[in-house]
């Protein structure tokens, strides 16, 4: 079954700005799973993001990435440091992973990693879409909106590299 955005009819999923990567591990996809799941560790890879904390649910406990649970990440770029809440709303062990920035009540981007099965490795695909446009728009226009696609392009790239690279090596989990 593909993945549909919640609220998000298909026609209005075509308009939204979106950038999509993959790149082959030479690791099984439960390593790879490892790091993908591994949500304060993204700091490591990510060209803005450099980590975060996991909240604590009602019960006082911290999240540990299941469907509900909340990550702060904390970002910088340019000088400028600011924390982004994202909810966990899908996880299917080592086959898909996805969080909404803004958490499920703002909605304002998704962000989906997706692990297939490679031969002795893993295609490893990650997914960014800007969900509600309309919010960067009132605080930027449309040059906020291009500056996001722009940042998540980057981030993507170095990401998968960054996860590739941990993967592989000798450090590996």
């Amino acid at each position: 079954m593909p993945f549909r955005l919640r609220g998000v009819s298909p026609t209005d999923e075509s308009q939204l700005p979106t950038h999509t990567d993959s790149v082959r591990i030479a690791a099984p996809p439960a390593r790879v799973w490892e790091l993908v799941i591994s949500m304060e560790r993204y700091g490591e890879w990510s060209s803005e993001n450099t980590g975060g904390y996991w909240r604590k649910g009602a019960d006082g406990v911290p999240g540990t990435g299941k469907i509900g649970d909340q990550f702060v990440g904390i970002n910088r770029r340019d000088g400028v440091e600011w924390k982004a809440p994202v909810e966990i709303i899908e996880c299917e062990e080592e086959k898909a992973y996805a969080f909404v920035t803004g958490g499920t009540a703002m909605d304002l981007a998704l962000w989906r990693y997706e692990l297939q099965p490679d031969g002795d490795g893993t295609l490893l695909t990650e997914q960014w879409t800007l969900r509600k446009p309309s919010f960067f728009i009132e605080q930027g226009g449309e040059e906020e909106v291009a500056r996001r696609a722009a940042n998540a392009k980057e981030s993507i790239a170095a990401t998968l590299q960054g996860m590739k690279a941990t993967a592989e090596g000798s450090d590996a989990p």
